[in-house]
């Protein structure tokens, strides 16, 4: 919070320099007081507001909630590309007359989609677009149809249909179709209904009716390319195959540390879980190869040591609900007991790396080709942890930063060096020490003011729960260069590095506990000093 400072000069002072006025204005050195600065510090100044929950009686959890990793849909499948052409020659010698309507071609083919060791029964697409390109080399226009009897459109039949205009073998006629797949439904399992990755296409092509017929020779033919783009699955069935993806190392940020400057803290408990969500209708086995705190400040890299990092996790299949699914659960509660998770919290990372492999499918087809997805499906490793406020804490260090008022201005101040005061009233049951710098717009350190003094621990009772607050007053010396650089815009840092005494007393942090900072300037004042 900042003051604007009511400096106070004696009264006789001022009468004074009334009665003393001489040719010119006098000088002469006097001191004032004032305050500079104010602020309160609580625990919400080490953490975040959303980071902290807090209960009836006022004891605090740290509680932090995120997600590890999340494998999507394009990992379990992905669609491809997929081009078909159908090729047609007029089979003759010599010259024909095609009369009007005549059908040129009239067949019924099988394709079979390129997925790899997936092996699909049914496709229903989220997006998608279907092409039909037709190269006529007949001198007639040609009326082509193309469909597919076992998909179904939201917006009509799946059908294709073109006209492209007569052409010839020098100079082809080109004529194109275009359907949105949005919504289509597949079934891939071929005419037979036995099969995977395969559909039916029935394709024909004839001479306009309203036309004149055509001369055709063996040189004159028919070319249809069909092109299946960007295609986005909304559900598929089938048997995703047999295979292991590999993950990291990769690294997430953790927000939990990001207003603590230094210091240490040791923990009286701290619990981790971790929760395995499959919205797959797969079987997963994940091996998890590292999971690492990482603190890019002091370069400390803490490997988390559980069982779950020496063995598989075998993840149950998701259950189709029809429309949607319900994902399966697993849960893994990693505690001090357990863990090494005390030490892995205490290194205040800020970052966590991890790196896992996801096998697929680790017992092969025991779905019998029922596998599924959904667009939606996805497999999240989430992460719940709990530390309960207690703890013991060695130079654990806040910080605020502030503007200061002063009277005058950067050219026309009259304040020389001076006496800075901390009045400390603090309610944490642990001693601080306050440091003080002036510091410039992006932070950097401009002057350290060295304070002398300790800020005194609350008073506390048996049970560690403070019952009084204490109130100290810590000094520093402040010269006219720092002076000037807080009316060149300098501001205030004031950082309080709070450690337990012993050091190693775990206590309970609640959530009224405090602590209010005033500083206040006493400095040499030059009357007149800037006119």
């Amino acid at each position: 919070m900042n003051v604007r400072p009511p400096y106070r000069v004696a009264l006789a002072l001022v009468l004074l320099a009334f009665a003393c006025k001489k040719d010119g204005p006098a000088t002469w050195d006097i001191e004032v007081t004032g305050p500079l600065a104010r602020t309160t510090l609580t625990v919400r100044d080490l953490f975040a507001d959303s980071l902290i929950e807090s209960d009836a009686q006022g004891n605090l959890t740290l509680v932090y909630r995120g997600t590890l990793f999340t494998v999507g849909l394009d990992t379990l499948l992905e669609a491809p590309d997929t081009s078909f052409r159908y090729d047609y020659a007029i089979p003759c010698q010599g010259a024909l007359n095609f009369t009007p309507g005549v059908s040129i071609i009239n067949q019924a083919d099988v394709q079979r989609f390129d997925l790899n060791d997936v092996r699909l029964r049914e496709l229903h697409l989220r997006e998608g677009i279907l092409r039909m390109d037709m190269v006529n080399m007949v001198g007639s226009v040609i009326n082509g149809r193309m469909e597919l009897p076992s998909a179904q459109f939201p917006d009509g039949p799946p059908v294709l249909m073109a006209s492209v205009p007569a052409g010839s073998p020098a100079l082809p006629s080109m004529a194109s179709a275009l359907r949105n797949l949005a919504g289509a439904r597949f079934d891939l399992r071929g005419p037979q209904a036995n099969s995977v990755n395969t559909i039916q296409t029935l394709v024909s092509a004839s001479l306009a009716e309203d036309g004149a017929g055509a001369w055709v020779t063996d040189q004159d033919s028919l070319l249809l390319a069909v092109r299946y783009t960007g295609l986005v699955p909304e559900y598929a069935r089938g048997f995703f195959g047999q295979r292991t993806e590999s993950f990291g190392p990769d690294t997430n940020r953790l927000g939990l540390f990001d207003n603590l400057v230094s210091g240490t803290l040791d923990l009286d408990e701290a619990t981790l879980k971790l929760r395995i969500d499959n919205g797959f209708g797969a079987d997963l086995r994940l091996r998890m190869r590292a999971l690492t705190a990482l603190n890019s400040r002091t370069g400390e890299a803490i490997d988390l040591q559980h069982a779950l990092m020496n063995g598989p996790l075998n993840v149950t299949r998701a259950t189709d609900t029809g429309g949607g699914f319900s994902p399966s659960t697993l849960t893994r509660v990693i505690g001090m007991g357990n863990s090494n998770i005390d030490h892995f919290i205490e290194s205040l990372p800020d970052r966590v790396a991890y790196a896992l492999d996801l096998e697929l499918n680790p017992l092969g087809d025991i779905s019998n080709g029922n596998d599924f997805v959904y667009h939606s499906s996805k497999l999240t490793a989430n992460v719940d942890l709990e530390v309960p406020l207690r703890l013991a804490a060695n130079e654990l260090t806040l910080q605020t930063i502030t503007m200061v008022d002063l009277p005058g201005n950067p050219s026309g101040h009259a304040l020389r060096s001076g006496v800075l005061r901390v009045f400390a009233e603090n309610g944490f049951p642990m001693q601080a020490r306050i440091e003080l710098a002036t510091v410039d717009a992006t932070g950097a350190v401009l002057t350290v003011v060295p304070v002398q003094g300790l800020v005194a621990s609350a008073s506390a009772n048996a049970q560690g729960l403070v019952v009084q607050r204490t109130n100290s007053t810590l000094t520093a010396t402040v010269d006219a260069g720092t002076l000037q650089e807080l009316y060149d815009g300098a501001r205030l840092r004031i950082r309080a590095a709070m450690t337990t005494i012993p050091a190693v007393q775990h206590v309970r942090i609640l959530d009224h506990y405090a602590m209010d900072l005033q500083v206040t300037l006493e400095a040499e004042y030059m009357v007149n000093g800037d006119q």
